[in-house]
């Protein structure tokens, strides 16, 4: 899991944070694009990927992430489902405006 971001006001460097965490049942790592409302500037994300609860269901996590958004900010969802037995992927976009 990687992180790229400006290292610098002017966006003229960028900066690589790497992470890699091993795979446990029920347990996820989170990356999301906002920490708060930001006026006037929304600032982008700050820290490690957050850890998370993965329910039984790839549905169940959408709803749940979905949820978990504010409803003034929230533009679209996108979540990649990944069995590692199977490795069976499932993939679902949501998009506020459709």
């Amino acid at each position: 899991m990687s992180i790229l971001k400006a290292a610098d006001p002017e966006g003229n460097a960028c900066a690589r944070f790497f992470y890699e965490y091993p795979a446990t049942p029920g347990l996820g790592h989170f990356l999301h694009t906002y920490v708060c409302d930001g006026n006037p500037v929304i600032p982008t994300f700050q820290g490690e990927p957050e850890r998370v609860s993965i329910p039984d269901t790839a549905e169940a996590m959408v709803d749940e992430l979905w949820q978990a958004l504010n409803e003034d900010n929230k533009i679209s969802l996108y979540v990649r489902y990944t069995d590692l037995e199977t490795r069976d992927v499932e993939q679902f976009i949501i998009n506020k405006h459709e």
